[in-house]
């Protein structure tokens, strides 16, 4: 059996958005950046049972703990963006009885901005996003994550951070 793609490549724009499962994770990666304390409910993304498998080789199951642990992975910065490099969107609704079933793996350019530190630190991003029908009442656009996998490396922030510590310290 095959699926629909769609193939996207830069920015969000109006035909991104034609793709539900792209509009979903626009809007988490807009709303994540937008107010690094996440201010929204748990479950407005990630389903009570998902599995968030990080870099760091660390798992995170259900929406609590994986919005516990952004928050704390975000308290170092004063801001984050992620800029859409490049992705596509798997429909896979047609083996799930017709409800709404997305597979989308997106590239990112990740822009770092430490507390205190007006130049940000970049680091790309992958992620694999497995987007189902939302669990709860308040998914968004009745959808929710049951599973996100997290591929980046994250000693290029380390390093670079550490660089201009010592640098500074230099100075």
């Amino acid at each position: 059996m095959s699926f629909p793609v769609f193939r996207h490549n830069g920015p969000w724009n109006e035909t991104s958005r034609q793709d539900r499962g792209l509009r979903f994770v626009e809007s988490y990666a807009t709303e994540i950046t937008s107010d690094l304390t996440l201010p929204y409910s748990p479950t407005k993304y990630f389903s009570p049972s998902c599995t968030f498998y990080d870099a760091t080789d660390v798992t995170y199951n259900g929406a609590d703990d994986i919005k516990s642990w952004m928050q704390r992975l975000f308290s170092p910065f004063d801001k984050l963006e992620f800029a859409l490099i490049g992705c596509f969107s798997v429909n896979e609704s047609d083996l799930n009885d017709k409800k709404p079933k997305y597979t989308v793996v997106a590239e990112f350019l990740g822009k770092h901005w430490f507390k205190g530190d007006p130049e940000p630190i970049l680091a790309p991003r992958l992620m694999i996003f497995n987007i189902d029908v939302s669990e709860t009442e308040d998914g968004f656009d009745g959808l929710q994550y049951s599973s996100v996998r997290l591929y980046w490396n994250i000693s290029l922030v380390k390093d670079e951070r550490a660089r201009r510590a010592l640098a500074k310290d230099k100075a």
